[in-house]
């Protein structure tokens, strides 16, 4: 028993959070979401071809100027704030990835994989929550941390 792209399409339709579904050589289906509704934090849903899991999958991408500014910290005050980042993230369900590397880093990955036997509309929702939640403890850290003014920079993937 396959996992029915068609079904998870109709859930994210229902809850008003689906943008597209785009063509992609590597995944059976793949969806793009907003979520939450209206927020402009878009994330991905799809089916890999050579997995049974539904994978939901969004990240952060530095702004030039925040990107700057974080690079332009001392090599010790950098490493803490990261550090710090980290083991923060660690506890979160979701998991993540610093790209490049947490040396240079410009942008995070976060991804929730979906079992089969788990999957259901409030399993995924969740997993759009979490990834959503992560996203927001980077974006938050990252204003309080460089912006000294309410200036809005976007940083979205």
């Amino acid at each position: 028993m396959g996992i029915d792209g068609e079904k998870i399409k109709q859930w994210l339709i229902e809850e008003g959070i689906l943008k597209a579904e785009i063509p992609d050589e590597r995944a059976e289906w793949h969806y793009v979401v907003e979520f939450p509704q209206n927020s402009n934090q878009v994330s991905d849903v799809l089916k890999p071809i050579d997995k049974d899991v539904v994978i939901v999958i969004s990240g952060i991408v530095l702004s030039e100027n925040h990107y700057k500014a974080l690079h332009s910290l001392s090599y010790e005050k950098k490493r803490n704030l990261i550090f710090k980042w980290k083991m923060d993230l660690l506890f979160r369900e979701a998991e993540f990835r610093m790209i490049p590397n947490d040396e240079m880093l410009q942008r995070i990955e976060f991804s929730a994989i979906i079992y089969p036997d788990e999957l259901k509309k409030s399993v995924l929702i969740k997993a759009l929550r979490e990834i959503f939640r992560c996203k927001l403890y980077v974006i938050w850290n990252v204003r309080h941390e460089f912006d000294k003014t309410n200036s809005i920079d976007s940083m979205y993937l």
